[in-house]
């Protein structure tokens, strides 16, 4: 399956195949796994009692991720994601990359895993060593493809020819949901007397046009902003 994904190799290291590793390893694979997808060599390690999530860059710095102090045995128990670029030789790689703990800068967001990758994307896209910048701004890109959300949202005119638009649910992570949820508005519209005029797209990306007397509203999947 791993190689199916095209996801970056495990560790190299004996821990690997020992079961407390690999129970904190399947906990936190919904981190690791668009990382990996992404490229990136990731590692869990435990010292001292301090459960951490390592990422590997390419510029031989490395990424951190803990909740305030470290992570919890279990996925559910984390409250807010820390995130910090480092170097194990060089200090003054040291920096923050995204904290949504509390009091961090993107609190709002808490044990949120998407956001976290988005802001992960985001940092790798802006390296700007010279030597590094192409590679991380692919990193970044790629992560970003694999962290997208979506919606179900709809733009109209209303019978005083005035432009409205909104999201009528989500967002989810999953496009598979909104595609989802998608069918089941349209099935409430239907029931609410609108008229279908007009469909395009697929499974993947569907859109339709409504009338109801003489008010329209095109309803579609839309993509949502990650931060």
């Amino acid at each position: 399956m791993e190689n199916a994904l095209n996801l970056a190799p495990l560790p190299d290291h004996g821990r690997v195949g020992r079961p407390e590793w690999q129970a904190l390893w399947m906990q936190y694979e919904p981190v690791t796994t668009p990382l990996r997808a992404a490229g990136l060599v990731c590692d869990i390690e435990t010292c001292g009692g301090q459960t951490v999530i390592y990422a590997d860059l390419p510029d031989g710095t490395h990424l951190v991720i803990a909740d305030h102090d470290a992570l919890p045995d279990r996925l559910e128990q984390v409250t807010g994601w820390h995130v910090r670029r480092s170097h194990h030789d060089n200090p003054t790689y040291d920096g923050p990359v995204f904290d949504s703990t509390e009091g961090g800068e993107y609190e709002k967001h808490g044990a949120d895993i998407v956001t976290m990758h988005a802001a992960i994307a985001l940092h790798l896209k802006s390296l700007i060593d010279a030597d590094t910048q192409s590679a991380g701004a692919k990193l970044g890109q790629l992560l970003l493809a694999t962290v997208q959300r979506f919606a179900v949202s709809f733009v109209g005119v209303d019978s005083q020819h005035a432009s409205r638009g909104r999201v009528i649910a989500g967002p989810f992570d999953s496009h598979a949901e909104a595609v989802k949820e998608y069918g089941w508005q349209t099935h409430l519209l239907e029931e609410g007397g609108w008229q279908m005029v007009h469909e395009q797209g697929d499974t993947d990306w569907p859109l339709a046009v409504w009338r109801r007397r003489d008010v329209l509203q095109v309803v579609f999947v839309s993509r949502q902003p990650l931060l």
